[in-house]
């Protein structure tokens, strides 16, 4: 059995990778009636490659994975962030089935029985079998523990059959898989063509003269854009306005419950009432426990600790001082106790991780460790040698000085409440520490503080009358004329949440708004949502913008549109400006537009920056298709325009080796091929996902 825990742990992982097909749970009913809350032409999840996801197998898919990851954690519950997480890793694994998958099929790609047997037992095993079957004490794998193991394992449990059949298709499908990278990888190829001309761009460097005209050199007024311009500027750049996916953006307000004077009065009162009986009780841990919200805190505090309870140190013990508010939190402190501690203490431990549980065996151990110091062993060596902290381990032991607080709590107070010389044993959240104090500072006056507290927060009342209000304006203001002008009327701050996509489960601000979400993705263009609640806000939200896949309509990217065709514009004067000096060189054109003509050594092929003009790719691109001594016309970039004059090139020394630039290439392409290959396949499969719709 420890075997197969070791290979639960880490089957987990593999699942992850190449997926898994048993199916444990059937939702039937509920997608297929007709009478169900899911139709047969609402039931899909997401389409890929033309295949229907349906929200049934999902389900199933989903469910195994979450069993798994329960066996695998030890854990009966998940939390939401982790059932999002298996809910996407099962995405994954469908669209990886429906576009690698299919690749494999076409290739005959497989991983036999021998195979994988080899993968198992032979000496070139699976990194994960070779963990699992490696002699702890040896640190040598066992092939023949494997076999034996694979021999028993028809007598064994079911649950253990299982986890190994589901860890057995685990790593054949990552085999076949690696063979498939392995083919796109082994079929690349870098000629020498290629190799030549990489050296020639990373070694060649140019030195130029320019002379340039900024477009913030022309008054945005003084250019007058035509809707002819435009349209032109849209229809010869249409890719760069292109959605890969659909899109919302909302506009909403929320309305924050936050106590009122009503509430916040209630608070005193009930603090006040309390204040008398809290000076007359004899018994303040009892006191606090049956009144305060916040457990009884026995910590001794120094002088300073605490600024707002200083005036308790000057007092005597007994003392009570409130309300006073503190955060928001109003509170009675009393003192209850004192004494005298050190402010600091040197110590050293040796923990004992408890493993298994197996608490009573760490224990032992301490024991044991604590009887040969009495008898003369040396701490340091036995921290060295047994000691699981490997930050002091390595020193002795020795943790140095530390004030109080600084340690967890059962160690803190072994060692401030001890002597010099106590060598006492505790358990932690670590485990288990056998401690030796060596040394304790100077002790001062510290003092026992008993609070009682109550936070002020909304009533009923208070939240009802909010929600009311909420509803109020959410029926009210039901248009987007509406809601804008009753936002400004109330003096509301509206919030914007742009590029909202359908599987988005947060908005900043916000506590939980999937709903909100879905609502945006099922809403029309100019709705306004009904009051939703998200922790202690209430919010009512405006649907702005729709912005479907694909190419954007020119209305919604019209800002950016009229930027870069005010920039076509102006460079379309600058350039009849440079032409219009009629000059031969660049010093002249500069002399006649009055500026000033600049210079840049090393301008390389590989790097847009070019010093004095910024990043400009068309204009390097340029200075690399001149010759020497050579002039260009004026050049259109991203910030200017340019007009370039080529001092000199700076030629690569010459080789005919370029094995290493072959090599470079080639690992640079095989290093994104797995990802490249994979966003081709998916594109491919014009992937539909509508999880937004169900989650």
């Amino acid at each position: 059995m420890a075997v197969i825990g070791r290979i639960r742990k880490r089957v987990g992982l593999l699942i992850v990778f190449v997926g898994i097909s048993m199916l444990l749970f059937i939702l039937g009913d509920l997608v297929t009636s007709n009478t169900g809350l899911l139709n047969r032409n609402s039931d899909v999840v997401g389409v890929i490659g033309g295949e229907k996801v349906r929200y049934s197998e999902f389900e199933k898919r989903v469910e195994q994975m979450t069993e798994n990851y329960k066996l695998n954690s030890r854990t009966e519950n998940i939390d939401q962030n982790t059932q999002d997480m298996l809910r996407e890793q099962a995405w994954s694994m469908f669209i990886n089935e429906n576009t690698l998958g299919q690749e494999y099929k076409k290739l005959g790609l497989s991983c036999s029985s021998e195979e994988l047997y080899e993968m198992c037992t032979g000496p070139n095993a699976h990194p994960q079998v070779k963990q699992a079957f490696t002699d702890p004490k040896t640190n040598i794998f066992d092939p023949n523990a494997v076999v034996k193991f694979l021999k028993d394992l028809p007598n064994r449990e079911e649950s253990v059959q299982r986890q190994w059949k589901q860890f057995e298709d685990a790593i054949r499908d990552e085999r076949i898989a690696n063979k498939y990278k392995d083919l796109i990888k082994n079929g690349m190829f870098v000629s020498s063509a290629e190799a030549k001309e990489a050296y020639t761009d990373v070694q060649k460097t140019a030195s130029i003269r320019f002379v340039r005209l900024d477009y913030n050199t022309v008054q945005d007024s003084s250019v007058k854009v035509e809707e002819s311009d435009l349209l032109a500027y849209y229809n010869s750049n249409q890719n760069k306005y292109k959605q890969a996916e659909t899109m919302r953006k909302i506009e909403y307000v929320a309305f924050d419950v936050q106590p009122s004077a009503d509430d916040r009065q209630k608070v005193n009162e009930w603090v006040t009432k309390k204040h008398e009986e809290f000076a007359a009780s004899t018994n303040a841990i009892s006191f606090v426990a049956q009144n305060s919200d916040s457990p009884f805190d026995s910590t001794y505090h120094a002088k300073g600790t605490k600024p707002n309870l200083d005036t308790l140190f000057n007092a005597p013990i007994g003392t009570l001082i409130g309300p006073y508010d503190e955060g928001g939190v109003m509170k009675l402190s009393k003192s209850t106790a004192e004494k005298f501690v050190s402010d600091s203490v040197k110590a050293r431990h040796i923990l004992i991780k408890i493993e298994n549980n197996d608490t009573a065996r760490a224990m032992t151990l301490a024991d044991s460790l604590k009887s040969a110091l009495k008898k003369g062993a040396k701490f340091a060596d036995i921290a060295t040698r047994f000691s699981q902290d490997q930050g002091s381990a390595a020193k002795g032991g020795d943790l140095g000085w530390f004030k109080a607080g600084q340690m967890v709590k059962p160690f803190n107070d072994a060692c401030f409440d001890g002597k010099k010389g106590d060598m006492p044993i505790v358990i932690s959240q670590f485990g288990i520490h056998l401690i030796e104090v060596m040394e304790k500072g100077a002790a001062s006056r510290q003092i026992q503080i008993a609070t009682v507290d109550r936070k002020v927060e909304p009533s009923q009342k208070t939240y009802d009358e909010l929600f009311n209000k909420a509803n109020q304006f959410a029926a009210t203001n039901n248009t987007s004329e509406l809601f804008d002008s009753a936002v400004v009327k109330q003096g509301l701050n509206k919030r914007i949440a742009d590029n909202m996509r359908e599987t988005d489960k947060s908005i900043p601000g916000l506590e939980s708004p999937r709903e909100l979400v879905r609502w945006a993705y099922q809403a029309k263009k100019g709705d306004v949502s009904k009051a939703y609640t998200f922790g202690d806000k209430y919010v009512i939200a405006h649907l702005v913008d729709i912005k479907e896949k694909g190419i954007l309509p020119m209305e919604e990217v019209l800002e950016q549109v009229t930027a870069e065709a005010r920039k076509q514009k102006k460079a379309e004067m600058l350039i009849e400006k440079m032409k219009a000096t009629g000059a031969t060189n660049v010093d002249d054109m500069a002399n006649k537009l009055n500026v000033t003509a600049g210079d840049a050594d090393n301008v390389s092929f590989q790097n847009p920056y070019i010093p004095g003009i910024g990043n400009e790719l068309s204009v390097v691109g340029t200075i690399f298709g001149m010759k020497a001594s050579q002039m260009s016309k004026p050049l259109k970039g991203d910030n200017a325009v340019t007009v370039i004059f080529i001092k000199s090139f700076k030629e690569p020394a010459p080789t005919t080796d370029y094995s290493a630039n072959i090599k470079q290439i080639l690992d640079q392409r095989k290093s994104r091929s797995d990802y490249e290959l994979q966003n081709a396949l998916k594109e491919k499969a014009n992937v539909e996902d509508n999880r937004g719709r169900f989650y």
